[in-house]
């Protein structure tokens, strides 16, 4: 009979217990990693007038409905290539309207965001305006005078060559 006199290695020198440990501190590292980063950015992608009303959410309609009530609807042409807009507005538009606001709107990144000022033309009811850079992928257009009183919007996909896009209320 022989008799096994081996020293046995210390505990941190296993095999098995890195190989159990490891991916649980990997786990920790990454999940305390994800935990800092969503605390320390903010999302920034919802750009309606939604808001949190007691257990639902709220959606205000009310400049839509405006719109509604002016009969608005406009077609506006944009060419990506040159990045010129023209939209003609047709409805009860308020005397003195000289410029709208399109904004462009990126479904995710908001760093894709456009702001744009239509600005009234020489025939009634015509605004022109400026791409500031070229659209790719879909988007979403809102159209608003200064005031706020309104609002039309719309979506768009890709193709933007020389694109005819409709805008209504609701």
């Amino acid at each position: 009979m022989t008799q096994d006199t081996a020293p046995v290695a210390p505990w941190y020198k296993q095999f098995w217990l890195w190989f159990v440990l490891t991916p649980i501190f990997c786990v920790m590292i990454y999940a305390t990693s994800f935990a800092v980063i969503a605390v320390k950015t903010s999302d920034g992608i919802v750009r309606e007038d939604h808001f949190r009303y007691a257990r639902g959410t709220y959606v205000d309609t009310s400049k839509e409905m405006r719109a509604v009530e002016l009969d608005l609807k406009g077609e506006m042409v944009l060419d990506n290539d040159s990045g010129r807009i023209e939209l003609d507005l047709g409805g009860l538009l308020p005397e003195g309207t000289e410029q709208l606001s399109l904004s462009i709107i990126h479904p995710t990144h908001q760093k894709f965001d456009q702001q744009i000022t239509l600005t009234a033309a020489n025939q009634p009811n015509l605004f022109e305006g400026t791409l500031s850079s070229a659209l790719q992928g879909k988007r979403y257009f809102i159209l608003e005078p200064e005031n706020v009183e309104w609002r039309l919007r719309t979506e768009a996909y890709p193709p933007y060559e020389a694109r005819s896009l409709i805008f209504s209320a609701l």
